[in-house]
């Protein structure tokens, strides 16, 4: 089978190729940056009429979404951390099995407290933890 995706590690920048790797997001990262938006969210709303609004400083105070990472298993520090979520590199070689992922992933609430949609962006033209072959989006479509 042909590979559109391959996973660069985040450890030692090489290509994630013997599948002896995966994709992971740390979970305690993904759960405190939840509390912190739900934290936010219960101070400021309205107890009238239920609105919620917030302001610059509260958004920028919010921790950052947990990083979706790549590493071998042999370059991850962590590999016996519970909380990490892995997806192993043999399970990701084309664009679609990210859609499956995608589809799974929504499933959990600490989805959106993570980095996962810069992820899929990055299929189109790659990045530092993603590399991709085969067929690439028409080009007006790829500012989307």
């Amino acid at each position: 089978m042909d590979r559109e995706l391959t996973l660069i590690c985040s450890t030692c920048a090489q290509e994630i190729a013997q599948d002896d790797g995966y994709l992971w997001v740390n979970r305690r990262e993904a759960d405190t940056a939840q509390q912190a938006y739900q934290a936010l969210e219960q101070r400021q709303t309205d107890p009238l009429n239920g609105s919620v609004s917030f302001d610059l400083a509260d958004l920028c105070a919010l921790p950052a979404p947990a990083a979706w990472r790549a590493d071998h298993r042999d370059c991850d520090l962590e590999r016996e951390d519970p909380f990490h979520y892995r997806i192993p590199a043999a399970r990701l070689h084309l664009r679609a099995d990210l859609l499956d992922w995608t589809a799974h992933l929504t499933e959990k609430v600490w989805l959106p407290h993570t980095d996962w949609r810069d992820l899929l962006r990055e299929t189109r033209t790659g990045s530092a933890r993603l590399a991709v072959s085969g067929p690439r989006p028409p080009a007006h479509l790829a500012a989307f």
